[in-house]
């Protein structure tokens, strides 16, 4: 139903009984005469079109009280005025934009010149500080861009913990003199870290005893271990690699083979061990202790970093052995100090010939700094633990490690100072070789001296692997031979028929 005025909805309840009674008396006007209407209908009328009377508010009843009639009287005033009080409302709070921090990269845009529109002016460009401890991901293996290069093995710890080497306790370094001479890395992940398997292969160890090759030494240093001999060689020699100080061995048996990355056990301190770590040794030829190579020449860098390995020489071209190289970055920053092997136990790549490597360095120039002349304070070492193999061959002597590691002593001058130093580029993913000579400082494009290896090639500038178009000829199409009619065949002569007889 439609409202007379405004020609829309009747919506309240009210009206629409309103307009049902007007439409009623007008009904009623049609057929009955205004005077015989009843009394009552007038009274109705009135009744609807009459206000609705106010009601009195209700006053509370106050009880009688023995106080004076005038604070009665005022008692009860303010009980009814108490009726009518109206709360102020709280006052509506305004509203606040909130500070968002973007989850997302502000990008700049780039300033349109109106004069010139194809002339545009870029900002400076945000530069994010990179996480403390953060690493690339790491290349997949084998990787060898250079032949001389030969990093076949993976991390034998996942790239979700730290899977880089201890750079106190480097290969082929005692700490100073209270370690034996380092046969490999140390990794210190956490305690129960699974151990991955660097390569493919075969196990020949589990358990204890694998420095002294018996089983039943649970006091063997490199505690429970493994060893597995890999599906791949070296030029013609076998590869192994070990795996020592676990806290537990998976359940493997002897013989039984494993594919890269497979659990061989997690990361404990068992054996000589001054905390939770893997060491984790490379070893050419033999199972043996004194056949072990740098690992960090044959372990995957990260990508866009790569190794660093070199030798530093005295005049008359010998190794200096123990020997410190400070390593800085392009802003003359101190970032690693590395020593040149010790006189025994390490052996140099059949390749390189170094005697000092450090990997994981990003690509970039960095300054070396290595000082003859600096002896390091005589310390007294911890006992050592002479042990000898089943063969009857004395091994090197085991040095109990200390509980934690004492402060790093400060070399002193022992004689003669001589420093050599310059710069060198890092490439990414392969080994960039320098050498330090007395009296004659850092040459780089090198080649390892006291060998000999073939002319050393320069460094190759192959960001990563790229696959080289070799042109193969097309394969000439030999003509087949005409074919040869064989010779036409004489026909047989013809028969002469014999003259007939003449009777």
């Amino acid at each position: 139903m439609k409202d007379w005025g405004r020609g829309g909805r009747i919506v309240s309840g009210v009206g629409r009984v309103a307009y049902c009674v007007l439409r009623i008396i007008n009904a009623a006007l049609r057929i009955t005469p205004f005077f015989l209407l009843p009394p009552s209908f007038f009274l109705v009328l009135a009744a609807c079109t009459a206000p609705a009377p106010t009601l009195a508010p209700e006053v509370p009843v106050v009880e009688p009280s023995p106080m004076p009639l005038l604070a009665q009287v005022q008692a009860t005033a303010n009980a009814a005025a108490a009726q009518y009080v109206v709360t102020p409302a709280s006052p509506t709070p305004e509203f606040v934009v909130p500070t968002l921090v973007p989850d997302f990269l502000q990008l700049v845009v780039p300033t349109l010149n109106a004069e010139d529109p194809r002339r545009q002016v870029f900002p400076t460009p945000i530069v994010l500080a990179t996480p403390e401890g953060w690493r690339p991901p790491m290349q997949s293996v084998p990787l060898a861009i250079r032949p001389q290069d030969h990093f076949w093995f993976a991390r034998p710890i996942a790239s979700d913990n730290v899977n880089y080497p201890l750079g106190t306790y480097r290969y082929g370094t005692d700490y100073f003199g209270q370690m034996n001479i380092h046969a490999g890395i140390d990794i210190d992940a956490p305690l129960g870290t699974p151990i991955l398997a660097a390569g493919p292969g075969q196990i020949i160890w589990v358990g204890w005893g694998l420095f002294n090759f018996d089983p039943r030494r649970t006091d063997d240093p490199y505690g429970i271990a493994v060893a597995i001999r890999h599906d791949f060689g070296y030029k013609g020699q076998a590869l192994y690699t070990l795996y020592a100080h676990m806290e537990a061995a998976n359940s493997f048996f002897l013989g039984q083979r494993v594919r890269t990355g497979d659990i061989l056990g997690w990361v404990g301190s068992t054996g000589n061990s001054t905390g939770p770590h893997v060491h984790f040794e490379v070893r050419v030829g033999q199972n043996d202790y004194y056949q072990t190579r740098n690992p960090e020449l044959w372990i995957a860098p990260y990508t866009g970093w790569g190794v660093l390995a070199g030798q530093v020489l005295d005049k008359a071209g010998r190794y200096a052995y123990s020997v410190p190289i400070e390593i800085y970055d392009a802003n003359n920053r101190l970032l690693y100090t590395v020593y040149t092997y010790g006189d025994r136990v390490a052996r140099p790549d059949d390749e390189w010939r170094e005697n000092f490597a450090i990997s994981d360095l990003p690509a970039g120039r960095y300054r070396l700094k290595a000082t003859l002349g600096l002896i390091l304070p005589e310390i007294e070492a911890p006992p050592a633990l002479p042990t000898t193999d089943p063969g009857g061959v004395e091994r090197a002597a085991v040095v109990s490690p200390p509980t934690t590691f004492p402060p790093l002593p400060r070399p002193i001058p022992g004689g003669e100072i001589k420093i050599m130093e310059g710069f060198v580029d890092v490439l990414p993913g392969q080994t960039t070789f320098v050498i330090l000579k007395e009296d004659v400082g850092l040459i780089t494009d090198a080649m390892p001296a006291q060998t000999a290896t073939p002319p050393y090639p320069t460094l190759t500038f192959t960001p990563s692997p790229t696959a080289t178009s070799t042109f193969t000829p097309t394969a000439t199409r030999t003509p087949r031979p005409t074919l040869t009619l064989p010779p036409t065949r004489t026909p047989l002569p013809s028969t002469t028929p014999r003259p007939a007889r003449t009777p």
